[in-house]
């Protein structure tokens, strides 16, 4: 097994402070409450053979189908229990069937190669791709991948190096059988990865974009839903303030205006249909970490202060390392389904024998109404 891909991407650092124990941050906030979730942690333990994986994007796919895409993940090469008799692949997926995780059902996919089991999205030479967000548009399903390359003895080992777009025309169709169309970017503001979270607007479809390498602020860009859904990425257009309003990349005059300080490394962005409000969900701190939410009118912000609502108990182990703290406004068992990914920064060799480790956990969180 590699040991150079056990951490999640780029992962670098903390926010602005949170408004600790879920209290809302300022007038207009609702109050919130989270727990962990057991009975749904389940879903991803019905497979022997996927061991374990993060990151844990999902995107409704349509008749109670959602499709999960996962960065690094141990798959079994043969019957022997735990994770040594496994390989790490840099990603794969999963098809769940049914809103509501606890009772859900779910099918897991990657390919095979020579060497056994390998990632679901192939390699690119020395480059590989972990999973940002996506969404369906019709017929066609819009995945956007971040490309990594490794950095022997620079930070954590690996930088991002762009991002690609992985284009299905067939989703309905069982993975095995999907033709996947890998997309270069159009031409943009460099030191960006794009498609951390993803949502229609009209008959639009925009994307949260983060600045990596760097300091992990975000942006917005969006593309005519009938353009992305055929490939046609050329016609992006950044939000660059609400004096300019929405420009093309040769418009822009430097960079296009920050919506959002600090994003985090992953994250989530949707809007609340019960409250109205825009929904930002990450993880705030760096090794033991919290899961942070804000709110805003608009994705464009002005954004809430940051309020800590769950502190997932990995994070009181020694070398915690917990990351990944996202959203999954589709699923049904809670106001706001949670997940987050729980991992350490102990020797590899840890991780592969401690099995209580490494696997995407659930947490439901409940919203109630806003402060006064």
């Amino acid at each position: 097994m590699r040991r150079d891909c056990w951490i999640l991407p780029w992962l670098l650092l903390a926010a602005l402070p949170p408004t600790a124990g879920g209290a809302p941050a300022e007038t207009g906030v609702p109050t919130m409450a989270a727990e962990a979730w057991p009975a749904a942690d389940a879903l991803f333990h019905r497979d022997p053979r996927w061991r374990g994986g993060d990151a844990a994007y999902s995107v409704p796919l349509g008749n109670d189908r959602v499709l999960w895409l996962f960065g690094d993940s141990f798959i079994a090469t043969g019957a022997a229990p735990g994770r040594r008799a496994s390989r790490m692949v840099r990603n794969s997926i999963a098809i769940q069937r049914g809103l509501d995780p606890s009772t859900a059902s779910i099918t897991f996919s990657w390919r095979t190669d020579s060497m056994g089991p390998a990632s679901f999205f192939p390699e690119d030479g020395d480059r590989w791709y972990w999973p940002g967000h996506g969404i369906r548009i019709g017929r066609a399903l819009v995945l956007f991948l971040l490309r990594i390359r490794s950095t022997p003895g620079e930070g954590l080992g690996f930088r991002a190096d762009g991002w690609r777009v992985a284009l299905i025309e067939s989703p309905d169709a069982r993975p095995s059988d999907w033709t996947v169309r890998i997309l270069p970017p159009p031409a943009g503001p460099d030191s960006m990865v794009v498609g951390t979270a993803t949502w229609r607007e009209g008959p639009d479809v925009v994307a949260l974009a983060i600045r990596e390498p760097g300091d992990h602020s975000g942006y917005l860009v969006r593309w005519p839903a009938e353009d992305l859904a055929r490939g046609r990425l050329d016609g992006a257009r950044w939000w660059a303030g609400d004096s300019a309003g929405w420009v093309g990349a040769r418009a822009l005059r430097g960079r296009p205006e920050v919506v959002i300080e600090d994003a985090g490394s992953e994250c989530s962005l949707h809007r609340d249909r019960r409250t109205g409000k825009q929904v930002h969900v990450r993880t705030i701190g760096f090794g033991a970490s919290e899961i942070g939410v804000s709110f805003a009118a608009r994705p464009q912000g002005p954004w809430s202060r940051t309020t800590s609502v769950f502190r997932p108990p990995e994070s009181d182990r020694k070398d915690a390392f917990v990351y990944a703290g996202k959203g999954h406004p589709q699923l049904a068992g809670a106001d706001l389904v949670l997940t987050y990914a729980a991992n350490t920064f102990a020797p590899f060799e840890v991780l592969v024998a401690d099995t209580t480790l490494y696997w995407p956990r659930f947490v439901r969180l409940r919203i109630g109404a806003a402060a006064q």
